[in-house]
């Protein structure tokens, strides 16, 4: 039985104004539940540390594995709901291992006297409450896994005399916030993973103090909104993982001071817009992923000083178009990503700028025009896919310039056969002709790219590829009088003598 003050205690956070019956009965279940966490860690047993000679042969009369070679102790998946306090741990032990068990609670105590471990796993635990001065002995500790369990909170002095900590694994679990600075005393961590939890923000500055920090996780939260001095003083910073949040803006400076980084993930936010110069300060990166925001705009300045970018992820957002020069700044870019956008047209100039452009991803778009140079400023590509759209000719000279050419993806356009359509065909079986003689091996090309014509007439379902210049012509009649249904020619010259 609780005494009546630790039940006001419990509820006193939502005594001050109405709130929803369900959610208060949530809240009171959850806070019972970390009370009774709570006292079940002080109410912990704790092992045996032994410090005496020949510790690791009475280590092996205990549940756990003991490997004197390596000075490890192996608990994983042994289905402990408490440590086992038969189980005596030896003092100079370097690595041990937790995970995959039942534990609920630990005891303040549990690691006490272990000064030389560098290696802690707590991974897949049911640990909602960590004592606050449970890591204090650990100052030797580089690798610290505490995901997979159910924490719902830290204290800010947590990890504060783990100086040596280089990765901190957090994910997995029910964070909801972190305090500022609470990582100050670790000024070598490396790694730090936050992802799949449930933040809603950052701290001011939370990060400052990480200098050596080279990749930071926070993807799979609930992010709305970062305080532009998120990620102040992170000055080794590599790799960012923000994707699958709720962002929906990025302010200005938000990315300053982050000039060694190479990889931001921004997939799946609600970022509408890409706005003017507030990249620019990643000079060296190389990996920029936007794929499934909602994104209908981009400044022609959004990617200035991006020179290093090989590769942009823009698929599934509501593009149309690109201000013209946006690319420009991106010399380097290899591999465009586009697919799943609105596209109607291409234009010319649409590309400007990537000249060692590689990779370009069209596909899934409502592309029905193409102008004729709208590829001319990517001579280099080798990979380009445009099926899935709303095209039945492509302007003659389109591909023209493309020499190094290997795969190109026509299926699931409308193709309409006629003497328009005799460009396209003849460069494929130019393309197929030219691969059987160099390695007879014709792989796509002996299909056209999957272009299949959707009529006119008889031609419907036929191969664009393998159609003759007369083939092609022979309608042509029929499509210039627009007839619909397209008719074969030797239809409608039996109509005609009929008539």
């Amino acid at each position: 039985m609780f005494p009546c003050w630790s039940l006001l205690l419990i509820l006193q956070p939502t005594l001050a104004g109405v709130v929803d019956p369900t959610s208060l009965l949530e809240d009171f279940e959850v806070r019972i539940s970390s009370l009774e966490r709570r006292l079940r860690a002080v109410e912990q047993p704790v092992w045996h540390i032994s410090g005496v000679e020949g510790g690791w042969d009475v280590c092996a009369e205990g549940p756990c594995k003991c490997r004197v070679e390596t000075r490890s102790l192996s608990c994983w998946s042994m289905g402990l709901s408490d440590l086992p306090p038969t189980q005596l741990v030896p003092k100079n032990i370097l690595k041990l291992d937790l995970s995959s068990n039942q534990l609920m609670a630990v005891s303040k105590d549990t690691f006490n006297g272990l000064d030389q471990l560098s290696y802690l796993d707590m991974n897949d635990n049911a640990i909602e409450h960590l004592p606050i001065s449970l890591f204090f002995p650990l100052r030797n500790v580089t690798h610290l896994r505490l995901s997979q369990n159910i924490l719902r909170e830290l204290d800010r002095n947590q990890f504060i005399r783990m100086r040596n900590l280089e990765i901190l694994d957090l994910s997995s679990n029910k964070l909801r916030a972190l305090h500022g600075a609470m990582f100050s005393g670790n000024s070598l961590l490396v790694l730090l993973d936050l992802s799949t939890n449930r933040l809603t923000t950052l701290p001011s500055a939370g990060f400052r103090g990480l200098a050596s920090l080279e990749e930071l996780l926070l993807s799979r939260n609930q992010l709305s909104v970062l305080p532009t001095d998120s990620f102040v003083g992170l000055t080794s910073l590599r790799r960012l993982s923000l994707e699958e949040n709720r962002l929906e803006e990025l302010k200005p400076g938000l990315f300053l001071g982050l000039g060694k980084l190479t990889e931001l993930n921004l997939r799946n936010n609600r970022l509408q817009v890409v706005p003017s110069n507030v990249l620019s300060p990643m000079e060296k990166l190389q990996l920029l992923e936007l794929t499934s925001n909602g994104i209908a705009h981009i400044s022609s300045t959004a990617f200035r000083g991006l020179s290093r970018l090989r590769e942009l992820e823009l698929g599934h957002n509501r593009l149309r178009k690109f201000a013209r020069g946006v690319f420009q700044p991106c010399s380097g870019l290899e591999r465009l990503v586009l697919h799943g956008n609105v596209f109607q047209t291409l234009e010319a100039g649409e590309f400007s700028g990537l000249v060692n452009l590689t990779s370009l991803f069209l596909h899934s778009n409502h592309l029905r025009l193409l102008h004729p140079a709208c590829f001319r400023d990517v001579p280099k590509l080798r990979k380009l896919q445009l099926e899935d759209n709303h095209l039945s000719h492509l302007p003659k000279g389109v591909f023209d310039r493309f020499s190094e050419l290997s795969q190109l993806r026509l299926s699931g356009n409308p193709w309409h056969c006629d003497c328009a359509s005799s460009y396209l065909a003849g460069w494929l079986r130019k393309k197929y002709q030219q691969q059987q003689l160099r390695d007879n091996n014709t792989g796509a090309w002996d299909f056209g790219a999957g272009a299949v014509c959707r009529g006119p007439g008889n031609l419907g379902g036929k191969l664009l590829v393998k159609l003759s210049y007369r083939e092609l012509c022979d309608n042509e009649w029929a499509s210039m009088k627009g007839l619909a249904p397209r008719l074969p020619l030797e239809l409608v010259e039996d109509y005609m003598d009929e008539v």
